[in-house]
């Protein structure tokens, strides 16, 4: 009875002290702001944090927080959250309230047992039962719970009679007014291990017979190479017309003859000598984090270094009876290398490698080739009109050579994947330009594009056993509509506007070992406009603003082959505004420099659905050509071009840009070699 007795007051005497939280780590921008209403702060190494202080990641930042019981948070980019009364010795000490973004989360052990702390979130309150998990919120305040060791209470903060318990390998979304929803977070190849474990083959479809209706998601395509490399996602959205960057539309007051002309065929009869231009661009980006998105939950943040190079040559050459011919041929090649942060919190040493106990290791590169060639026919009609038709098709080839390292228990695993895409697309352009009194032009343009692309596994090997192979075959249509309009407001003050649709429509065959096979028809829309002005403040220095706003849609509904039943639906929204300021200017006769200033404003809405297949299983399955997951690509907010040219003659400059999106990563580098040459006349 002693023993127990001094057992019982040690413990809660231990349970008293005073319990201190410091900042252990800092990767990127982090700020913080005391509850005192001081201004905010960059968090450092070192820094104590007190409760009430509120932490702010949605520069690009990642940071480690140590408790001096033994417990550790990580705060992933995009998040914040406020520090809590963690210092009170009650049953449970409120941890910390997070309003947006992801936190891992490793509570120690004291005296066999989780220390007894809470979190909360907008719609739901998390009891510590367990030692390691994380939390997820979005902007509209549903919350993710993923539970890798241990157990976690979750609780509806609008209905507090409603709970649920979530074991190990679990996880529970809740949004308000739809319940709890339930789901694995066991990847793919643990999930196969499983059912071999318990005799089972059916493809590695569930790990288990949870209802179908409390919406249970097996998130397994999200920790494969294919997403990890989202690099690899990018150059291909892009080349399917509705690429998930925003159509920033910048230095719209200005014209540029070559650029013009190849966007609207009419445009090339402002050429009354035959002109030609070859231009070469090379251009490395540094390393840093990929974009400013939360990090999905189950996966590390990724980091690529990524070049390019291209050229092409451009050429237009008037002929008889107001007739003007060319076109252009274009060469280029990209490449990324991708390395993943560690995904867990502790560290060991396999295979020579520093990899996280229980997590990931994700790494891989990709490269793309791609030529493009068009040819241009345009003729004016009097003094005032004109038209045109451009004919181009464009042909490239990519490959993708990725493995993941995993420490999982009861043993770890190394998954290998090499992957190789092709995407070719033929369109056609008809465009008119009429002149307007007081120096105005008006240009309109319809586009229409027929896409082909496929994306298949060449190789997939898991510990060396060969896997079974996925593929994506994609086939479309593309539309597109452009109207711009630009002249003079006075002898130095210029402007320009300009307005754009693209819709695309696409139907798959997706073929996946962890899924049935099934069709997948894709619809997509984007919209802008933008409005920009340019001030010649002397004959040396002009200066120009731009804004520009637009919205994009995509949705998809998935099938399955042999029986037609609905898989999984999906609609994503989003809409961005966007300024840029530039200033360029004439040192001297031949050195210029020039710099900008990019601020973009965003936000999206991303909604999906899954049904069970004829198996009774649910999957959650991406396509590659357009994915709709939050690991999209999204710029940062801010980011500006610093460059200085040099001018050989009046037809040859070299110029050097550093870009900087302000912390996301290093930065990026680009050289411009431009010669124009004239072959008569002017």
């Amino acid at each position: 009875m002693l023993i127990l007795a001094a057992a019982l007051v040690l413990c809660v005497s231990l349970d008293a002290q005073t319990v201190a939280a410091r900042v252990a780590s800092v990767t990127g921008r982090a700020l913080f702001s005391s509850g005192s209403g001081a201004s905010a702060l960059a968090l450092a190494p070192g820094n104590e944090l007190s409760p009430g202080d509120r932490v702010d990641t949605r520069g690009g930042g990642r940071i480690v927080i140590e408790l001096t019981d033994g417990s550790m948070i990580v705060v992933q980019p995009e998040s914040v959250i406020l520090i809590k009364d963690f210092r009170a010795a009650v049953s449970l000490r409120e941890l910390f309230e997070i309003t947006l973004g992801s936190v891992r989360v490793k509570i120690n052990h004291f005296a066999g047992r989780p220390n007894p702390y809470r979190m909360n979130s907008p719609t739901a309150s998390i009891a510590v039962r367990g030692t390691d998990f994380n939390i997820t919120v979005d902007s509209r305040g549903d919350t993710q719970v993923m539970v890798y060791e241990g157990a976690v209470e979750v609780t509806s903060r609008v209905d507090p009679s409603q709970s649920v318990m979530i074991e190990a390998g679990r996880g529970v979304l809740l949004v308000p007014g739809q319940g709890f929803q339930l789901f694995n977070v066991l990847s793919g190849r643990e999930i196969a291990e499983q059912n071999q474990g318990n005799g089972r083959n059916d493809r590695g479809l569930s790990a288990s017979t949870a209802d179908n209706h409390s919406g249970q998601i097996e998130e397994r395509d999200w920790d494969s190479p294919r997403n990890i490399a989202s690099i690899y996602e990018q150059y291909i959205a892009g080349l399917s017309e509705i690429g998930q960057a925003p159509f920033l539309l910048r230095y719209n007051a200005f014209p540029e003859a070559h650029l013009d002309s190849l966007e609207n065929p009419a445009y090339a009869t402002g050429f009354k000598a035959a002109e030609g231009r070859v231009v070469f661009l090379p251009s490395l980006n540094g390393s840093g984090g990929l974009d400013e998105n939360p990090t999905p939950p189950g996966l590390s943040a990724v980091s690529p270094i990524n070049y390019s190079a291209a050229s092409q040559l451009s050429m237009f050459v008037p002929l008889a009876n107001n007739f003007v011919i060319g076109g252009s041929v274009t060469g280029s090649k990209i490449g990324s290398g991708v390395q993943g942060a560690p995904s867990d919190l502790g560290l060991s040493t396999i295979l020579g490698q520093t990899v996280p106990v229980g997590g990931l290791q994700t790494s891989g590169s990709s490269t793309g080739e791609f030529f493009s060639g068009s040819f241009v026919a345009a003729r004016r009609f009097g003094a005032n009109s004109s038209v045109g038709i451009e004919i181009e098709s464009l042909r490239g080839t990519g490959s993708l050579a990725a493995q993941i390292l995993s420490t999982g228990q009861p043993i770890g695993s190394l998954e290998r994947i090499d992957s190789g895409s092709s995407i070719s697309q033929r369109r056609i352009t008809a465009g008119f330009e009429r002149d307007l009194p007081h120096g105005q032009t008006l240009g309109f343009f319809y586009r229409y594009g027929l896409i082909e692309a496929e994306d298949n596994n060449t190789s997939h090997t898991l510990n060396n056993v060969p896997e079974p192979l996925d593929s994506t075959r994609s086939s479309g249509h593309s539309s597109e509509v452009g109207l711009r309009l630009r002249g003079p407001l006075g002898h130095r003050f210029f402007y320009g506007t300009d307005i754009s649709w693209l819709g695309l429509a696409l139907r798959d065959d997706l073929t996946r070992s962890i899924a049935v096979d099934s069709h997948q028809r894709d619809r997509a829309q984007r919209s802008s406009a933008a409005l920009g002005f340019g001030y010649f403040l002397n004959q040396r220095t002009v200066l120009s603003i731009d804004f520009a706003a637009g919205t994009s849609s995509a949705s998809t509904g998935r099938t399955e082959i042999n029986t037609g039943a609905l898989l999984q639906t999906g609609a994503q929204n989003s809409r961005f505004a966007s300024t840029n300021l530039g200033v360029q200017t004439k040192l001297f006769s031949h050195l210029f420099l020039n710099a900008s200033l990019l601020a973009i404003w965003q936000g999206y809405d991303l909604s999906q659905g899954f049904y069970p297949d004829s198996f009774g299983n649910t999957s959650l399955i991406t396509d590659p050509f357009l994915p709709l997951t939050a690991t999209g690509y999204r710029p940062p907010r801010r980011s500006s071009d610093f460059g200085a040219g040099w001018w050989f003659s009046n037809r040859l400059f070299l110029q050097y840009v550093f870009s900087t999106p302000y912390g996301v990563d290093s930065g990026g580098h680009t050289l411009m070699l431009r010669y124009t040459f004239r072959l008569h006349g002017e």
